[in-house]
């Protein structure tokens, strides 16, 4: 998870009908696009900066005081989660548990073993294509800096000191037990949990969505739409929508390659595959739509790891919506669905 530092909030602001009725909050990976052709709803949206990243609140509320309101709790659950997950501040539960590694086991609070125990699932569930111990793979690339290749022998002890079988949680006494050298890393999973815990925590009967870093959560649609239109960007053009997707419940996540470094001319991926300790090869997209949005951030980095080739029949087979955007020899954009994401979503493979 990027470092979690102050920026001055851009405030609460009703978005402006156009003039054919519509809604427009831009069109980029994960930042939504809403689209109606009748009459637009009053929307109240709040943007911070939260989790190392840009966040965007939007609720549909007739009702300003309420609506500031409930944006503001919504704002303060994910804010919590930073405070509770981020291994940037040292004084959050995961830095306390890394300070405590090779010592007793650590007390954890019950959200956090409750947390730590679906990430283990998930970990044996995809087969460990997703991994929530890679703290010293991510160290040993510094894909939190500049990003370097690491020698034979570093990669040999990062690898040494990763994977779910490197830690002990006893579900029962909320207690997790890691050696020295191996870490947590919360990117793959953080931004889920914390808009799940806004769908548990908040109290919100209106429609709403957030939009956590190009994590799309949302809950139920704006009255007299079909829901809420997000654009999936083009892999190599964030800038650029390349498929549009209605949703009215549920959380889109999508892992590409956007953020890799170039180190002395080497791609230093930052998704990397927990299996071989390498960067994962896959040069496109895939964004996963799940009801739980920890399941579709951790399902969309395991589903990029696993690549287009395994990943699809592993979707299929587990009944996963997932798209898998790559480009073709020919510079062409292929879509690559699962049957349930076409299902779902109407989305057709490319002929």
């Amino acid at each position: 998870m990027a470092p979690s530092r102050p920026e001055p909030a851009l405030g609460l602001r009703v978005i402006p009908r156009s003039p054919c009725g519509a809604l427009a909050l831009g069109l980029v990976l994960g930042v939504p696009a809403v689209v109606s052709g009748g009459p637009a709803p009053d929307l109240l949206s709040r943007e911070a900066f939260v989790m190392g990243t840009r966040v965007t609140l939007v609720i549909s509320s007739g009702t300003s005081p309420r609506g500031n309101a409930q944006l503001e709790r919504m704002l303060a659950l994910l804010e919590q989660t930073d405070a509770v997950l981020s291994t940037w501040r040292p004084d959050s539960e995961i830095s306390r548990l890394h300070s405590a590694v090779g010592e007793a086991p650590t007390q954890l609070t019950a959200a956090t073993c409750s947390l730590l125990s679906e990430a283990g699932r998930l970990a044996a569930y995809t087969g460990g294509a997703f991994d929530p111990v890679v703290g010293a793979l991510v160290e040993a690339w510094d894909l939190h800096g500049a990003g370097r290749v690491p020698t034979r022998h570093q990669l040999e002890s990062a690898r040494a000191h990763s994977g779910w079988h490197r830690v002990r949680l006893d579900s029962e006494r909320c207690t997790l037990s890691m050696p020295v050298g191996v870490s947590l890393d919360v990117g793959a999973f953080g931004k889920g949990e914390a808009l799940d815990r806004v769908r548990r925590e908040a109290p919100v009967v209106e429609p709403w969505l957030i939009d956590l870093g190009g994590q799309i959560a949302v809950s139920g649609a704006p009255p007299g739409m079909d829901g809420w239109e997000v654009a999936i960007a083009h892999p190599r053009d964030r800038r650029r929508a390349a498929i549009p997707i209605t949703l009215t419940a549920g959380s889109l996540a999508t892992s590409g390659g956007e953020r890799d470094l170039d180190v002395t001319g080497t791609r230093v991926g930052h998704l990397l595959d927990p299996r071989t300790g390498a960067p994962a090869p896959f040069g496109g997209s895939v964004s996963v739509w799940a009801e739980q949005a920890l399941v579709a951030d951790a399902l969309s980095t395991a589903l990029f790891v696993m690549g287009p080739d395994d990943g699809l029949p592993w979707a299929d087979a587990n009944a996963v919506a997932a798209l898998f955007l790559q480009i073709d020899p020919g510079g062409e954009l292929r879509r690559r669905p699962s049957l349930e994401f076409t299902r779902r979503f109407g989305v057709p493979a490319s002929d």
